[in-house]
């Protein structure tokens, strides 16, 4: 019996570890992103001024259109902020300089399009709010 407790401290103890290294990688890659130009390669109509969400989904993605963009017309009506659809598969390269791996992705940009925060899968409405009113 506590042979298990050991095995399954062990195995806790290891997923917290890359839970937690996994944060620090996404850490420290946003510092990055915030030191280095917006990339060139910008869907058209995104420009500063403003905070800009970029949504990256897919067309087949069901969490995208079910979840997530109902979430994002909310934000909207809400703040006055752009919101920019994003197909990631069509536009791999800017996909691949922002560490899009899953989708659907949200990518927070201040008005000056610095990064502020990039979250993987569904962001929730309050989330969102906290992070453009941190971008500002």
């Amino acid at each position: 019996m506590l042979e298990r407790l050991l095995i399954v401290f062990v195995a806790m103890l290891a997923i917290a570890l890359l839970y937690g290294i996994w944060r620090l990688w996404q850490r420290r890659h946003l510092q990055k992103l915030r030191t280095v130009m917006a990339p060139v390669h910008l869907p058209p109509g995104v420009a500063g001024g403003k905070p800009t969400v970029l949504y990256f989904s897919t067309s087949e993605c069901a969490q995208c259109r079910l979840q997530q963009a109902p979430i994002l017309t909310q934000l909207q009506s809400r703040l006055d902020v752009a919101v920019h659809h994003i197909d990631a598969l069509e536009q791999q390269a800017l996909a691949n300089f922002y560490g899009i791996m899953t989708v659907p992705t949200t990518v927070v940009l201040d008005s000056e399009l610095r990064p502020v925060a990039i979250n993987h899968g569904v962001a929730p409405l309050q989330t969102l709010q906290s992070q453009i009113a941190n971008s500002q």
